[in-house]
């Protein structure tokens, strides 16, 4: 498939993700299931990407896009190219992973000098379509032929009229000429766009957010042709990203930019000063009304905080993407929480905690605090929590270069863009004096837990300086940022201590009922009704788990819920051990009985063999806490091939651990279940479950070693001190 028009079903057992991009499969969500407003498109595949990447531009794909584009025409009652009503496109990229703002993104393709006449009369606004004209030129030739974006800028610069506008356009395609020129013919436009947004996925700043990310670069992006809206039409149009969340806090309610007259890039970009969504609730409140109904729809469709992009033409709302958002670990410990204790919301609290993975609650650990008396020198808005401090930087290059020796930095820009990627990755904070919550700077510092601080007030970013409120700090001078008030301090002036949060807590407490009811980690076995439940093997498990229900131990032993019950309840009768709120637990008495029972399995055993099973346990012992180390106490930076590393180790590891558990299990009986423990753990994990590598509270990969290794120690007679 090349072309898929998105108000078309898909054919069974494809994944709309991976063939169409995170974007486009949004778009046939809110189209098909949801019956959002979203203007018509269609959409070139990842495969057509990977085809094109490796060499070819695939033969009839010319065709497949002209019929995609005659389907947006019938579908608007717009002329592409010409016409009275002229229709105009978009061509976005969209991976099948979110990078927001990683690659290309052309609008108000399709234009030319009849084009724009056509607009200004169908609009009766001259200004309208000569904005549109210089928006696209402008757009071409950054985007499609390379052009210096400071040339471009400056051969752009006008006074917001007509003319103006006009004679600035005029000098951007005059400019593109020495690169090769912009095509007069629309659908050469579209071919050009499409096969830009293919080359941004293999561009720099695209490698290096997927290598931090540890995304595939395999996949490939897809391109969605859509129909244009536009929100610079007149005064009752607008654009703007909402959050369904706020995703630096978490707190609930709609949250978000809005810029009257604008289009979308005026937003995202952070070039322009923006507005909170409450300037559309004065500006129209019936759209604004509408709009907080369909983010409450995809919120609940998702189960999860959604970023959306929307634009309002003309009074009309139109919903252009969504996707899970990004946000700050301190946002997705409490997102999870609220949405977990809201009884109308569909989220369990296993699933809740499931959300928030060992990375998250290490972030928030490193949150510290600013020492109170210190007296901030600059506020602007807070975007992304936290406290950071370094050495003032204003490049990215040099942010990189001295991170790189060791320096820490703060790296401040008047925006940043995807170009600014690699030392935005390294800097200990960042400050931008333009942009709001949604722009590049606060998603990408949210989403790698950087303090951040955007459109920091009276404040200019000089080429070796940052200039506050009239006070000049050089590079090289020290700065605090403190993200979660939006303030900026001149020297270090961290306090140190990590927030102490209630969400984390709850969190906290909810994992360890989980692990207790034996919830959230799926079968580790089939119960095998015909199996005895013997009295031994329950108290063991008890022993070794400490606190349980009966069905986490019936899960450990693969055996019927109900029989393990009836021996706990007999055991707890006997005072070997008793019941609590939250499950069984081991009396003194219960654990005598288990040492002469494991006394007992001694001597049944020949001691060089189990010895020689524990030798070969402790080998691999030493080499998985040596993989699982390495993966927690990595650096930031570097968590994404640790986790890697750790996945490579763990396969090795298993295959030759294996035959260590067949042994033991050829010795003793008893530990026949822990060979389905370990598989299901590894699958886990390959499947992409973190936790189920090493987290304490679930049957993870590194619980059920534990437990084998306690068994093996007590076996050999040996005492866990040796």
């Amino acid at each position: 498939m090349e072309v898929h028009f998105l108000g078309d079903p898909l054919p069974a057992g494809v994944d709309a993700r991976l063939l169409l991009g995170g974007k486009a499969a949004g778009l046939v969500t809110m189209l098909q299931e949801l019956g959002l407003p979203v203007p018509p498109a269609f959409t070139v595949t990842t495969e057509v990407c990977r085809e094109v990447l490796a060499g070819g531009w695939p033969a009839g794909l010319d065709a497949a896009i002209r019929a995609g584009i005659g389907r947006l025409e019938a579908a608007t009652g717009r002329t592409f190219g010409g016409g009275e009503r002229p229709l105009l496109v978009s061509v976005r990229s969209g991976a099948p992973v979110s990078m927001p703002g990683m690659m290309d993104t052309l609008l108000n393709v399709g234009m030319t000098p009849a084009v724009r006449a056509a607009l200004a009369r169908e609009s009766g606004d001259p200004r309208f379509a000569a904005d549109t004209w210089l928006r696209f030129v402008r757009g071409f030739a950054t985007i499609v032929l390379g052009l210096p974006e400071d040339e471009v800028n400056h051969a752009a610069m006008h006074d917001d009229t007509p003319e103006g506008l006009l004679a600035a356009g005029d000098r951007v395609r005059a400019l593109a000429e020495r690169f090769g020129g912009i095509p007069e013919e629309p659908f050469a436009q579209v071919v050009a766009g499409i096969r830009a947004v293919f080359r941004s996925w293999e561009c720099d700043r695209a490698r290096v957010f997927r290598e931090r990310e540890g995304i595939d670069g395999a996949l490939g992006t897809a391109a969605t042709v859509q129909a244009m809206v536009f929100g610079n039409l007149d005064e009752r149009s607008g654009t703007g990203v909402a959050f369904t969340r706020d995703p630096s806090t978490g707190a609930r309610g709609a949250f978000g930019d809005y810029l009257a007259r604008a289009q979308g890039e005026d937003v995202v970009a952070g070039s322009h000063a923006v507005s909170g969504l409450g300037a559309l609730r004065e500006q129209l409140p019936a759209v604004y009304d509408e709009l907080i109904g369909h983010l409450d729809r995809l919120e609940r469709h998702y189960r999860d905080m959604c970023d959306v992009e929307f634009t309002v033409m003309s009074g009309q709302l139109y919903i252009l993407q969504t996707r899970i958002g990004r946000r700050s670990p301190l946002a997705a410990v409490r997102i999870a929480v609220e949405m977990a204790e809201d009884p109308d919301f569909p989220l369990t609290r296993a699933e809740a905690v499931q959300r928030v993975g060992p990375e998250t609650l290490q972030a928030l650990a490193k949150l510290g605090s600013v020492d109170p008396a210190a007296v901030p020198l600059g506020e602007g808005l807070a975007v992304s929590p936290g406290v950071g401090a370094g050495r003032l930087c204003c490049d990215a290059d040099r942010a990189a270069a001295l991170a790189a020796q060791g320096t820490s930095v703060v790296l401040a820009r008047p925006e940043t863009s995807p170009a600014d990627v690699h030392g935005m990755v390294a800097a200990a904070a960042l400050v931008t004096t333009t942009g709001g919550v949604v722009s590049h700077a606060a998603v990408v510092a949210r989403g790698w837990a950087i303090p951040a601080v955007c459109s920091l007030r009276d404040a200019v970013v000089e080429p070796d300086a940052l200039v506050v409120g009239g006070r000049r700090i050089a590079e090289g001078e020290w700065v605090t940022v403190d993200g979660t008030r939006g303030l900026l301090f001149a020297g270090d002036c961290r306090a140190g201590g990590a927030a102490d949060i209630p969400e984390v807590r709850l969190l906290r407490q909810w994992a360890a009922e989980t692990a207790e009811s034996g919830s959230g980690d799926g079968e580790v076995a089939a119960p095998d009704a015909t199996r005895p439940v013997d009295r031994f093997a329950v108290l063991r498990a008890l022993g070794l788990k400490g606190l349980a229900t009966a069905e986490r131990i019936a899960a450990v032993l693969a055996a019927e819920v109900a029989g393990v019950e009836a021996e706990l309840r007999a055991a707890a009768e006997e005072g070997l051990a008793r019941e609590t709120p939250r499950g069984f637990a081991m009396l003194p008495p219960g654990r005598e009985v288990v040492m002469a029972g494991l006394a007992a399995e001694r001597e049944g055993i020949p001691a060089a063999a189990i010895d020689a099973v524990f030798a070969a346990f402790d080998a691999l012992d030493r080499e998985f806490k040596a993989a699982v180390s390495a993966w927690q106490q990595a650096a930031p930076a570097e968590a994404e091939a640790a986790w890697a590393a750790a996945c490579a180790a763990l396969d090795s590891l298993h295959a030759r651990l294996l035959p260590v558990v067949e042994q033991a299990v050829s010795l003793v009986p008893r530990l026949s279940p822990y060979g389905a423990r370990f598989a299901h753990a590894l699958a886990a994990v390959r499947a992409g479950d973190r936790s189920m590598l090493a987290s304490p509270l679930k049957e993870s990969y590194h619980t059920v070693w534990f437990e084998l290794h306690e068994e093996l120690i007590a076996l050999s007679g040996r005492q866990r001190t040796e």
